[in-house]
This record gives structure tokens, sequence and C-alpha cells, in this order.
């Protein structure tokens, strides 16, 4: 991962049942154990919208680890009434990521995010004071695509224990290797992305149906000819691809950016070991009632990616299985934007 100083510390999930919304994290995830908190209106002070305006809200929340210490930290929010970020994203886009919580690696660093934000122009869209602190969400959604930005306290620790080192769950959890973010235009969102994160290098693909690329798209168990454009960009501890369709149906346009616009679609968590363990959560994820609903060979057949339908989550998950170094000229990108300063 790169070494640009902003470490994801939670995935903030809208739903529109909390219990609903738990067991399907339970059934998909194995996760059992949750911080749960109710948070009516006179529990928040000091409830502020844009430019400082007034307003009040309420909302109840879990939060759950899915893997072991080094696991992705997700919060579930059910919002409850009131002008809250949780509660305009569900009347607007209905149930999904809202938010990333994030800190600074080093906040005695002067360049925190926080001031690049406020450089940048990006206000404060909401904040309010609990009993644990204030919280602040960024109004990050022209410039990253649909989704709020949280900058929390870094010292400030989680409300649930890590899982045991040998907690399983029917798909198992590697790493957040990225988000998947749809976007009206990658270039342009290198930039921002640039200037918030720190990022400075995102290798660009065009990802067409053709050999070497998407070997063999299917899109809900059927063939399909489309294709999207992409570039990879790295934090501390997680990542972003940056998703720009270009023709033919998908996932990404015909259920998620024609209905809800742009916005983060899908978590890439889970790289199988070999071909029985890819086959055998395939099996299970099908089980469950997740199959896959579009996906690929890639790269001439050295790798291959699914993503299983979880939308019960409020996202897709994405896995990937590398069965053998790809060609050269299937592993290079197109080109890689640089950025310098």
């Amino acid at each position: 991962m790169a070494d640009n100083g902003v470490v994801l510390k939670r995935v903030g999930v809208v739903v529109r049942d909390l219990a609903t919304a738990q067991a399907a994290y339970e059934k998909y995830l194995g996760i059992t154990d949750w911080a749960t908190a109710e948070y009516p209106a006179e529990a928040l002070r000091d409830v502020r919208a844009a430019n400082g305006r007034e307003t009040t809200g309420a909302y109840r929340s879990a939060i759950g680890r899915w893997g072991a210490a080094e696991g992705v930290v997700f919060e579930l929010v059910e919002p409850i009434s009131g002008e809250t970020p949780f509660n305009e994203y569900l009347l607007t886009k209905g149930p999904g990521i809202a938010w990333l919580t994030v800190v600074d690696k080093d906040p005695s660093n002067p360049n925190t995010l926080a001031s690049r934000l406020t450089g940048l122009g990006i206000a404060v869209s909401n904040s309010w004071e609990t009993a644990e602190g204030r919280r602040e969400f960024w109004d990050t959604r022209d410039a990253l695509g649909g989704y709020l930005l949280e900058v929390a306290d870094p010292a400030a620790a989680d409300p649930i224990a890590p899982n045991a080192a040998d907690a399983t769950s029917p798909l198992p959890f590697t790493q957040v290797f990225h988000f998947g973010v749809i976007v009206n235009n990658v270039m342009k969102a290198n930039e921002a992305y640039h200037a918030i994160f720190g990022i400075t290098e995102f290798p660009i693909k065009a990802w067409n149906a053709e050999m070497g690329r998407l070997d063999s798209p299917q899109y809900r168990g059927k063939s399909v000819e489309h294709g999207y454009f992409t570039s990879q960009g790295m934090c501390e501890n997680f990542g972003f691809e940056i998703i720009e369709t270009t023709y033919g149906d998908s996932h990404y346009n015909r259920e998620f950016s024609d209905r809800r616009g742009p916005g983060i679609h899908h978590v890439y968590a889970w790289m199988a070991k070999d071909e029985n363990e890819w086959v055998a959560t395939i099996d299970t994820m099908t089980g469950l009632g997740a199959p896959i609903c579009m996906g690929s060979p890639l790269r001439g057949g050295a790798a291959e990616f699914a993503y299983f339908d979880t939308a019960e989550l409020g996202f897709l998950i994405e896995g990937v299985i590398r069965r053998r170094p790809a060609e050269p000229q299937y592993q290079a990108p197109d080109w890689v934007v640089t950025f310098h300063g």
C-alpha cells in the first residue's frame, strides 16, 4: 500500500432496518458481535448542516468487524428522523456505502486531510456532538464520486473487539484491496483523489470484451459485450478502483449508476489462494443466495474476477483468483498517470 498518510477506520453503510441488515452481515460475512447504540435527537448536540445551519436528527447504529485484527470495520446506520447525511442518502439513493471514516496516520503533520479539504473549498456538510465526541462529514460527493468522508480522531478506539485470528465467515476476508467507485469521468476523478488523498500514481486500463482484457465477460449469467475504463490508486491500508462505464450492459450501469448516480459500488476484499477455495466459496455464497452477478476471466486466463450479489449488504463484494502470472502485454496498464508534489 502507499504511504500517503490516510488510513481507513470504518466503512459507513446506510440501511433501512438495522436488525435486517445485521442478519445479512452475519449470513454472508459471519459478523455476530456488534456494538449498538441509539442516538435520539436529544443525544445529538450542536447539530449543524452546511454553512453552519442548525438542524436536528436521530439515528441508530451498529459497529462490527469482518475479519480479525486487520479486518474491516463496518458502521451500519438506520436513520430515524431529521436532516442527517444518513437520512439524505437513504432517501435519495437507497441503502449503500454513504461515507468512509478515515484518519490521518500522523496527526502532528500540518498537512492534515482536513486542511487539504478546506484548501480545496470542500466544506463540512453535517456535524454534531455526541457523548463519544464530535462527528464531521465533509461533502466530497462531487469530487470523489457520491460519498462523504468523515475525518475522525486517530486516537479514538472502535467500540468492538477484534475477532479471533481463526474466525471464519462464509466469504473469507483477505484485506481491503480497493473500493470500486463509479464516476462520470475517470481522468477528472484522478485529480481529486490526488488532491484529497495524496495518491500520486494511477495505472490506467481500458477493459473491453476481448482476449487479454475481459476474456469472456458475463452479466447475470449471460455472455455480454461491455467495457469500462479504470484507474487504480492506493492509500495506507486500502485503495480505490475508479470506474467509468464505456459501453454495453453491466452491473455498474444498469443496476447501480443508472439508478443512483456515482458512488461506491463494491469492495474487493478476497483473493482466493487456489482453485478449490475459489470453487468452494462460490458454491457456498450461491447456496446462501449471493451468486456471481458479473465477472470474467482476465488477462488471457491468468486471473478471474467475480462480483457476489450481496446487495443485502448495500454493496457488492469482489473476489479474485490469480491462476498464473499474466503475459507482459496483458499485465501492463495502458498508461500511468503520475502527479508530482
